[in-house]
């Protein structure tokens, strides 16, 4: 029998221990006692992103700041602070330091300081050859806590939206210099403005919240609070995108100059024209808007009928993957890529112009 209350008596310390609750005081404290200050905010961000997250996110933000008022712990104090200092409010912050000092919590110094981090003189570009996938990276330097250094990817041919994102704890260069290892001949690290950075950052990031699917990764969306706080600290001013959007003359004159190269005469005959300009109208979605610059992926799309971005009704559009194959011989020389990537979107052309006709000719067959 006693040994049967001891065994209960477990179970029920278990389950205090697996409680949400207790979980989250767990981490909180494990935020605190950690040397840097990425443990305890990525805590925090994620909260504030359950938070953001609910059908009515202000009255679940008021609840989750009531919940830690309501707890007379350090760990919730800490909470609260940084609360008050990633969401950029000075009247919560006064409040929130008033309730500290009553308690006589003890917090970490670069907590207290938190409100004071100023941001890296620098921000970088890491992408491709292709620019589909933009890696932008910013950060911010924290009093007595050290660096704080966000990645995000933002999705260029999505509309120039964040998808995937994370905030780690160490300096801006360290963390290119990791990104940049190893020998590809097609990676692209370039230094773009703080002001750019921020602007271009925050237009990404509200991307998410207009489109219908859900693009963002988990760690993108936990990170979120916290990566906008960071961004609040970088200057103003800046480009808000690198998005090219082709006017018809733009994308006429590139017509014009593939039709006068030694590629375009195949193409040159009136009929064919509107052919052409079916084709750059949809490379002008590659990338950050180049219909000269044709990936593996790329190809794959424009010939996948389903995907909807050609018009089978355009007058000989059987002879896309020809087209597209001069296209890319031409398009790839004008922009110097390396020949290897020229022939792996040679190869996906032709490894999808069989299907990509035997579905014209399904098409046709429904239609009559």
């Amino acid at each position: 029998m006693a040994k049967n209350k001891k065994r209960a008596r477990s179970r029920q310390k278990q389950r205090r221990r697996t409680t949400p609750e207790v979980g989250l005081l767990d981490a909180l404290s494990a935020g605190i006692e950690a040397p840097t200050p990425g443990p305890l905010l990525g805590i925090v961000s994620l909260a504030l992103s359950v938070a953001a997250a609910d059908d009515d996110p202000a009255a679940a933000f008021g609840t989750l700041v009531r919940s830690f008022s309501a707890a007379d712990r350090v760990e919730t104090s800490a909470a609260l602070l940084a609360i008050a200092t990633l969401t950029v409010d000075p009247d919560l912050r006064r409040r929130v330091r008033r309730e500290i000092a009553e308690r006589g919590h003890v917090l970490p110094q670069w907590l207290a300081e938190l409100h004071r981090s100023e941001p890296v003189d620098r921000a970088v570009e890491v992408s491709t050859v292709f620019r589909d996938v933009d890696e932008l990276l910013v950060g911010v330097t924290v009093p007595g806590g050290g660096p704080l250094t966000a990645v995000i990817a933002v999705n260029n041919e999505f509309g120039a939206v964040a998808t995937d994102g994370y905030v780690v704890g160490a300096p801006l260069d360290e963390v290119v210099g990791l990104m940049v290892e190893g020998d590809d001949p097609d990676l692209r690290v370039r230094d773009i403005s703080p002001a750019d950075a921020r602007a271009r950052l925050t237009h990404a990031l509200s991307g998410i919240d207009r489109r219908p699917l859900r693009l963002a990764s988990e760690q993108l969306t936990e990170a979120r609070p916290l990566v906008e706080w960071m961004l609040s600290l970088l200057p103003e001013g800046g480009q808000d995108t690198e998005l090219r959007e082709l006017s018809e003359e733009e994308l006429d004159g590139i017509a014009e100059a593939f039709l006068a190269s030694p590629s375009g005469p195949p193409w040159a005959r009136s009929e064919l024209r509107p052919l052409v300009d079916e084709v750059l109208a949809v490379g002008s979605g590659n990338g950050i808007g180049d219909p000269l610059v044709w990936s593996r992926r790329n190809v794959r799309a424009l010939l996948d009928l389903e995907q909807g971005f050609l018009d089978p009704a355009v007058l000989h559009v059987e002879r896309i993957p020809e087209l597209l194959s001069d296209l890319i011989r031409y398009g790839h020389a004008e922009r110097g890529l390396r020949p290897q990537l020229t022939a792996d979107a040679l190869s996906e052309v032709d490894a999808r112009a069989d299907a990509f006709r035997a579905a014209l000719r399904a098409l046709a067959d429904d239609e009559a």
